[in-house]
């Protein structure tokens, strides 16, 4: 009970302002026009954030920060697999926060699995800092743009949270519910998507994949991309720098979902664009 309290004071009064308490830098802040960072913040600590440097530049060059909450693979309370993608999506405006606390390699803490309910709880942090002026994050953030992420059953997690009326976006990452009951999903969760979402896979050799067209198939509702890079495996480009094509596709995903950059939408409409040849990408209700 003194715990919800406390959090609860964080997420309603400027008590629990950010405030930067450990950073790291990953393949030279990325390669969009924003050098990123990987930061822990002392009023959310189990959580890392990965944003630009600089965010009053950025936001006055750009605009104001989309934001995109990740969930991990194993529903793991760790990042570290994913941090190149994540920071490379920061750097290129967009405000990411992932479950887990800060790690410079997998095995400097105990791992342990993340809530559901870390996933909205994320949403109402930033929802307060944004709204907080003594906060870095001060009318800095796109509220009206908020997509949420996961990897393998990190994307259960997604669907176990997509009725959050929030949420304008999803991208599922080798991940797929199919017939399968995980972290408090199934098929019935996939009614709770309201938004467009996209499932990134890595062919023939990915668990993931066979769900995920399963999910294609069953989700008739909202728009939905299905994009499945033929080589890749259920790890998918994580490991590469700045998170390899997965990345690449999910920035591309995101300007086009978040920041309304239209001329995206060839890539995932139409069978003509070869940008991405090692992609086979399907798209319907659009």
């Amino acid at each position: 009970m003194l715990r919800f309290l406390i959090v609860s004071m964080c997420f309603l009064s400027s008590v629990c302002t950010a405030k930067i308490i450990d950073s790291k830098v990953l393949d030279n802040g990325g390669n969009g026009p924003f050098n990123a960072v990987a930061t822990t913040d002392s009023s959310l600590e189990n959580y890392v954030i990965y944003r630009p440097k600089d965010l009053l530049t950025t936001v006055k060059n750009s605009s104001k920060l989309p934001v995109v909450v990740f969930a991990n693979g194993g529903c793991m309370d760790t990042s570290y697999p994913f941090e190149n993608m994540l920071s490379n999506i920061a750097s290129h405006g967009y405000l990411v926060i992932a479950l887990g606390k800060m790690q410079y390699s997998l095995d400097d803490r105990q791992l342990n699995k993340a809530s559901n309910s870390m996933i909205p709880l994320a949403i109402d942090w930033v929802t307060a800092q944004a709204a907080n002026p003594l906060s870095d994050f001060f009318q800095m953030v796109d509220l009206k743009n908020i997509a949420i992420a996961g990897q393998s059953c990190g994307g259960a997690q997604l669907l176990a949270t997509a009725a959050d009326k929030r949420v304008s976006s999803y991208l599922m990452f080798n991940s797929g519910i199919g017939d399968m009951t995980m972290a408090n999903a199934d098929k019935q969760s996939l009614k709770n998507v309201h938004a467009p979402i996209i499932y990134l896979v890595g062919g023939p050799t990915d668990i993931a994949t066979n769900n995920a067209q399963l999910d294609y198939q069953r989700i008739n509702h909202v728009p939905i991309v299905f994009a499945n890079h033929r080589t890749a495996g259920h790890s998918g480009t994580f490991e590469q720098p700045y998170g390899g094509s997965f990345s690449t596709l999910a920035i591309k995903w995101l300007d086009w979902q978040l920041k309304n950059i239209d001329t995206n939408a060839t890539l995932f409409l139409s069978s003509q664009d070869t940008s991405f040849p090692r992609w086979n990408i399907k798209a319907k209700q659009f």
